[in-house]
């Protein structure tokens, strides 16, 4: 699968730049996460993924590390090509690290500040989106009530959490499913649907402040 081409899927639909290539900064190797102190990750077990940090006084360090065999399952059974139950999973892992990368080094590159909770919903509501997008492409029709209830509801966050992370991971659920059920009701989460864009790339530049009230007031 190619990651270049889901970094500019998400481009597309919400209408930002970044000169940064994801591929450019992948790594494979586990013992490079290591070079991380463990503040750094965005959350996510580096046996799958996992979106590195540093920052310095000038500048920020920053990679995305993804599983060896997650990538090579993904080769062999492409996701854009066919999404089904089988690859799921490993689809959203992929798109998770993408979506954390462009998050980050687009907001990087205004000089603004983001948080590990922007991040997790961001990522979340583009797994909601980008999936029913490429479910209707396939398809043609895509079940948003059976994607809303896999992604947000049989969720189960992995060992080793701490309180901390725990809450942060099911806040940005509960706020990513309130969204995302929005927005299927008033736009039915309809690619082409013109209001639909609009929204998800006003939502795309709040800050984090602003996205909260937004969700509760949507």
């Amino acid at each position: 699968m190619d990651l270049n081409a889901l970094q500019a899927q998400l481009e597309h639909i919400y209408d930002v730049r970044t000169y940064h290539r994801v591929e450019d900064f992948l790594v494979t190797d586990p013992t490079l996460v290591d070079q991380f102190t463990e503040d750094s990750r965005s959350g996510q077990s580096p046996s799958m993924e996992s979106l590195l940090i540093r920052q310095g006084e000038d500048n920020l360090d920053l990679a995305l590390y993804l599983n060896q065999e997650l990538l090579d399952q993904l080769g062999r059974d492409n996701p854009t090509e066919l999404l089904h139950d089988g690859n799921l999973a490993e689809f959203w892992f992929a798109l998770e690290g993408v979506s954390h990368f462009l998050y980050l080094a687009w907001n990087a590159g205004f000089e603004r500040t983001v948080t590990q909770l922007e991040l997790e919903l961001q990522a979340e509501i583009d797994k909601c989106v980008l999936t029913a997008a490429l479910v209707y492409h396939q398809r043609g029709i895509a079940d948003m009530r059976l994607l809303r209830r896999v992604l947000f509801e049989e969720t189960r966050l992995r060992d080793g959490l701490d309180n901390i992370q725990q809450q942060r991971y099911r806040e940005a659920n509960r706020l990513a499913a309130r969204y995302c059920g929005t927005l299927e009701e008033k736009y039915s989460l309809i690619p082409q649907n013109s209001y639909l864009v609009n929204e998800l790339r006003r939502f795309y530049r709040m800050p984090q402040s602003r996205k909260i009230r937004h969700i509760r007031v949507v």
